[in-house]
């Protein structure tokens, strides 16, 4: 599965890629592969990267319960 993709490569396209699909493309691996890596080393996806930006928003939204 690894065929020699190093941790830095991961995370690099992990940061500069906006979907898994771009990024496992540009490794030239399947996005299950590229998924499996990214928590494999621990390294944010950029699925991941998104998910968390939108639960962050919705956090902010949420009103304060009175009381």
């Amino acid at each position: 599965m690894n065929r020699g993709i190093s941790r830095e490569q991961i995370e690099r396209v992990a940061r500069i890629y906006k979907s898994n699909q771009d990024a496992s493309l540009a490794l030239g691996i399947t996005i299950r592969s590229f998924s499996r890596l990214c928590r494999k080393y621990e390294v944010e996806s950029p699925y991941d990267r998104k998910m968390r930006g939108i639960h962050e928003i919705r956090r902010r939204r949420e009103p304060i319960a009175a009381g």
